[in-house]
């Protein structure tokens, strides 16, 4: 048999917030949560032991989901549902919460899960968003041919088309937009010791990395032309966006190219990040422009990211 120790580290380590709560006559006492419920919903266990289970669903605006919730614990059945919470300071989450009821020789128990949709459910609502507005603007849009040969990403024509739909979408729903320049540092070094060739597979190579990163729906890759690369992308949260664009950096900085003599040729890129809720007179030409500046003022520096948010206050990052 389990030693309680034992049992305590495997509930503890579950991936998904755990709460276990005593059932006695019409109440559900919490006696159990582990760290992933504590960090997801912002409560320390002394403020929540002995509280009735249901307690972080009285938060949510959806009265239906409550009750079938409510319904389930007083019927003592296992059930599943999708419910927005606030957590303890306010912050609105997504949850997929599963109840399990089980009992030894003298008592009753349920077991809440709590996984946090809370980034699924947001990108499934930009996409019906985006795809509503895609479809009506596609009817009105004759597509010329739009990738470019030599990376297979985008080209500036896409930019013109499906950056312009992004960006309406965007001011029309009020979501998060970035333009982020990606120069490939070392392009016209390559171009000279190794000729046309060696450039090329320097600008496919670092295609490839940058398709890694951003390649959603809500993402769009362009080949800008040279040695430069843009990403359109939405994204409700501008430090994932600076992450994303870091993994880049550091997996671009790890490849290398070999030239006719066999030689060994590092790659880096310099990243600019613009990212804004777009306002009525926000462009794509505007953002990206601001994104080439933030690289031009890196003052002859190279292998670096600048971001700028804006929204409320201006700040910048560079690493």
């Amino acid at each position: 048999m389990l030693s309680a120790e034992l049992i305590n580290a495997v509930l503890a380590a579950t991936s998904d917030g755990l709460v276990i709560a005593e059932i006695k006559d019409d109440t559900a006492s919490i006696i159990f949560a582990n760290p992933v419920f504590l960090q997801m919903t912002e409560y320390s266990l002394p403020e929540i032991s002995g509280r009735e289970c249901a307690f972080p669903l009285q938060s949510s605006p959806d009265a239906e989901a409550q009750q079938f919730f409510v319904d389930a614990l007083q019927q003592k059945r296992d059930s599943e549902i999708k419910i927005r919470l606030q957590t303890k300071t306010g912050k609105r989450i997504w949850i997929a919460l599963r109840t399990v009821f089980f009992h030894d020789a003298q008592t009753r128990y349920v077991m809440c899960f709590y996984k946090d949709v809370t980034q699924e459910e947001y990108l499934k609502s930009v996409l019906d968003k985006v795809n509503v507005l895609y479809r009506e603007m596609s009817k009105r849009l004759e597509y010329t041919n739009e990738t470019d040969h030599l990376t297979q990403l985008k080209n500036r024509g896409h930019l013109c088309t499906r950056g312009e739909f992004m960006l309406g979408a965007a001011k029309r729903e009020k979501l998060r937009l970035h333009a982020i320049l990606v120069d490939v540092d070392s392009f016209r070094v390559l171009n000279t010791v190794g000729g046309q060739s060696l450039g090329d597979e320097c600008l496919i190579r670092v295609a490839d990395v940058i398709r890694n990163y951003f390649c959603r729906a809500t993402d769009i890759a362009i080949r800008m032309g040279d040695d430069e690369f843009a990403i359109i992308c939405i994204e409700d949260d501008d430090q994932r966006v600076h992450e994303r664009a870091q993994l880049l950096k550091r997996d671009v900085r790890a490849l290398q190219v070999k030239d006719f003599s066999g030689r060994l040729h590092p790659i880096s890129v310099s990243i600019g990040i613009y990212s804004v809720t777009p306002e009525k007179q926000t462009t794509i030409e505007d953002m990206m422009q601001k994104a080439g500046a933030l690289i031009f003022n890196m003052q002859n520096s190279s292998d670096q990211i600048v971001h700028t948010q804006t929204g409320d206050g201006t700040r910048s990052l560079r690493h």
